[in-house]
């Protein structure tokens, strides 16, 4: 099975700054996944100052996929995250779900 991802959701998390839990599916083989190259295009700005990913957890694995979440400062819902994978269009935030209740956000 080719190496794939797919945006599962993305929830706005109480912080200072605008921040959101982005949670995905990756199957295999993700061990090999790099999160620092999950970024999403800034126009006008060198590629150093874009986001990217962080603090990036596993939350479960069924067979050949793997889910985790990472936090992600600013997005832009009108661009797609740019991926290893390729880009991925953002689904339209929504409230976080229960299963990641315990996932915590810590401020810089």
């Amino acid at each position: 099975m080719p190496n794939s991802m797919c945006i599962i959701g993305v929830h706005l998390v109480p912080s200072r700054t605008a921040c959101h839990l982005v949670e995905i599916e990756l199957t295999a083989p993700f061990a090999e996944f790099d999160f620092g190259l999950v970024t999403q295009e800034i126009p006008g700005q060198p590629r150093s100052n874009w986001q990217v990913a962080y603090d990036e957890q596993r939350i479960a694995v069924h067979g050949d996929a793997c889910r985790w979440v990472f936090f992600f400062h600013d997005l832009t819902f009108d661009r797609p995250l740019l991926t290893p994978l390729g880009p991925i269009a953002l689904p339209p935030p929504t409230p976080v779900p229960s299963h990641l209740k315990a996932i915590e956000y810590l401020e810089p």
